[in-house]
């Protein structure tokens, strides 16, 4: 799924909304923490590839660090997404609905993380592309009125981008050991 979102995303977010599946427990245990569990895995090898010495410390750190901020952020997001966008944009509060569509939405950060991992200088080549998987999502999976999408699209494309750099961002300043 994670391909298919970033290579044919129309086709990817029409399958996914004739789905009509409410289960969450699918979602998490076949996509998510898969997907989450390999940006901390290729981080902690990134870290130990690209350090001059071995510092096994540092790449544990990065690791958790990673974890706290995708995971955390997912849940933030997909939260403020389901309490706050869904009611402006009509559509009813749904949590489940909210982390799926974030989840999915998030497929391209969540690839640019991994591959930045051994490239640092590549992830803003890619993160308007993020964008375009929100736009697309929020036509054919939730169903946003035309003249919504744009409002839309940038507002929950630049939480899903911003909120994990936030994260991220007040994890070193409260924790000045996790930072490289």
């Amino acid at each position: 799924m994670l391909y298919r979102l970033i290579a044919q995303s129309t086709p990817a977010w029409k399958s996914l909304s004739n789905k009509a599946d409410s289960d969450n427990e699918n979602f998490y245990k076949n996509y998510l923490f898969p997907v989450i569990g390999i940006i901390a895995l290729l981080s902690f090898v990134g870290i130990l590839l690209s350090s001059q010495v071995l510092n096994v410390q540092l790449a544990l750190k990065t690791v958790i660090k990673q974890l706290f901020v995708y995971g955390g952020g997912f849940y933030l997001i997909s939260h403020l997404v389901s309490e706050y966008l869904f009611p402006r944009f009509e559509l009813e509060k749904d949590r489940y609905l909210s982390e799926r569509f974030i989840g999915y939405a998030s497929s391209l950060l969540y690839v640019l993380v991994m591959v930045t991992a051994f490239f640092p200088d590549l992830f803003m080549l890619l993160v308007i592309f993020t964008f375009y998987i929100v736009w697309v999502g929020a036509t054919h999976y939730l169903k946003i009125k035309e003249e919504q999408i744009v409002q839309f699209t940038v507002i929950a494309g630049m939480m899903i981008i911003l909120t994990p750099a936030l994260i991220d961002l007040i994890v070193g300043k409260l924790m000045p050991g996790m930072n490289k």
